[in-house]
Formats: structure tokens, sequence, C-alpha cells
């Protein structure tokens, strides 16, 4: 009886490691359960990814083959891969409207704002999570992440009059730190970090050297979108603008974001450009080496694609080994 009893008892334990190891193998970074995502503890270091040709149109369709990473020179093998290859928007996303209300902004761009932001939340998946952060000297967090777009739309009504100086890097750093409590996985899918930006483009009161925060930004998995209102930056001639600071803090580029000059009397056309990017995008994943998994230190990242002519804007520069 009792060898009996151990012969059905490793029999169970068998089952239940395949079963663990199937469903690895569907989700190699969670699991879903009882309709909550259910983070599997994990080291995989994950990059998100957009894939351009030389006139700036997305390559799509694209396999883990037509991509190398490369960890501090060293290549890595892709332990994880996620494409979007249908139409319609499939990447849920955890995103932050971070709203620049300082005296430069006009009241009747608050609500083009938020008739864009519902146009951009209507391409999202419903999984998708968002929050209304508005600044200028102050910053205050006018909606709190919510699925609901009505709680959304609401929120741009309780934004304040606009006035005041500008904090626009510490405004971003709080986005990056909402966005770290946010919902990291909901049915069953990883969601992306994202923070777009209304703003001049100019913060008058923090310092433009913004490296530790990106530093943060790129721990987090946060890509930052900006929209930079041309009518107080006098243009340099047809589609240009002048360098505002934040172009020269690279917080966008370094995040794997772009910015957009906006027109101010429609803002939808914008958020319509940033779900179409955000849709075209990649996602990587890799293990690190054992010698460098938990040494604690920044180690540089690079992607590469082996398709000829191709342009890759990645969401980080770099990460930070746990100890």
């Amino acid at each position: 009886m009792k060898m009996r009893f151990l012969a059905d008892r490793r029999g169970q334990l068998a089952a239940l490691l395949a079963f663990a190891l199937a469903a690895l193998a569907i989700v190699p970074a969670f699991a879903q359960q009882n309709d909550q995502a259910i983070k599997i503890q994990t080291e995989l270091v994950t990059i998100d990814v957009v894939v351009t040709d030389k006139d700036g149109n997305f390559v799509r369709n694209l396999k883990p083959e037509d991509f190398k990473i490369y960890e501090d020179d060293a290549p890595q093998k892709i332990d994880f891969f996620e494409a979007n290859e249908q139409t319609t928007m499939t990447r849920p996303l955890a995103v932050v409207f971070a709203l620049d209300i300082s005296g430069s902004i006009k009241p009747e761009e608050v609500m083009k704002q938020r008739e864009a932001a519902e146009s951009f939340m209507k391409l999202m998946r419903p999984e998708s999570v968002y929050s209304i952060l508005a600044f200028n000297n102050m910053i205050r967090v006018v909606q709190d992440f919510t699925s609901e777009p009505r709680k959304v739309s609401e929120a741009f009504h309780k934004i304040d009059h606009p006035g005041g100086s500008t904090r626009l890097f510490a405004s971003l750093d709080k986005g990056v730190s909402m966005l770290k409590r946010a919902p990291r996985f909901r049915s069953g899918r990883r969601l992306r970090r994202v923070i777009i930006v209304i703003t001049d483009g100019i913060d008058s009161v923090d310092p433009v050297d913004q490296r530790d925060m990106i530093q943060r930004a790129n721990d987090a998995e946060v890509t930052v979108y900006s929209i930079t209102l041309p009518s107080y930056l006098p243009g340099l001639g047809p589609n240009r603008r002048a360098m505002t600071l934040l172009d020269v803090a690279r917080i966008v580029p370094l995040t794997g974001g772009s910015d957009f000059s906006a027109d101010t009397s429609d803002f939808t056309n914008i958020f319509k450009a940033i779900a179409e990017e955000i849709r075209s995008g990649y996602t990587l994943a890799y293990y690190p080496p054992d010698r460098t998994r938990h040494d604690g230190r920044i180690h540089q990242l690079r992607i590469e694609s082996l398709r000829k002519g191709a342009i890759i804007r990645a969401s980080r520069t770099n990460y930070l080994a746990g100890k």
C-alpha cells in the first residue's frame, strides 16, 4: 500500500509540474486566476521597441530572429517576444495624462485635451487604466487610475484655471512614481506604462539635468510621449519649432517615446498617432546572465534589428540589477 501511495503521489506531482510548465510556456511572466493577473516572480528584463524605416513608416511582422539584444555589448538570448499584428489595439496600457496648466496654457485648450483623451481611450483595450495629473508650480492628481472613461472625462472639469509657473520635470517624476504602483497586469496581459504630457516644454523651477529621473523611468519601464504646444514657442519655419528644455533633457527619446508639435485646434490626430505607434510596437525580454543578475549594478542595453535599414527606438537604455 505504501509503495502504491508513493507511486500515486509521484504521479500527482508529475502532473502538477507538467501543468505549471505548460502555463509558463503560454504566459512566460504571469498567470491568471479568478480574473486577477498574478505575476510569477521572474528576473526578466523587458524592453518595448518601435521599429521604423528611414521614412518613419512602422516596420511590422518582425519575428524574434529579426532582433538582437545586447547587455554591456554581450549578446543575449531572447526569452520572451510579443508583437501586435492585428489591426486593432491589442496592448492594454497604464497611462498618466500629465497636463500643463501653467500660465502659458489657455482654458479652452484644456477642453480640447479632454476631447482628444476621450478619443484615445476609445482606441484602447478595456483593460487599460488611466490617471490625470495637472501641474503648474503645484502638482495635483486629479484622477487616480481608473478604467472608466466617464471618470477620466469628468476629471478634466475639475482642473483649475491655468496660471502660475511650471514644474514639468517634477511632474514627470511624479507620473513615473504613480506608474510604479499602477496595476502591472490585467486580464492576464502586461500593461505597458506610458506618460502622455501636454506642455510648452519649459520648466521654470527644476534643473534640466534629469539623469536620475530618466534612470527611474527606465527602471519602471515607463515611456514618455510629449505633445508640445508651439503657440508659445515661436517656430523656425513650417513644421519646425524651437528647442525646449524637455528636448535638452532627452527624457522622451531615452524612454522610447516621441515628441509631437501640436496644432492646438485639435489634439485628436496626435493621440491617434501615439496609439498607432504603441500598437505597432514589440516587446522583448531576456534573463540576465548569472554573473550580473544580482550584482546591484546598472547594465547598458542595446537592441539591433537584422532587417536592413530598420531604425529602433527602445523604451530603456539600461537596467539596474537587483542584489
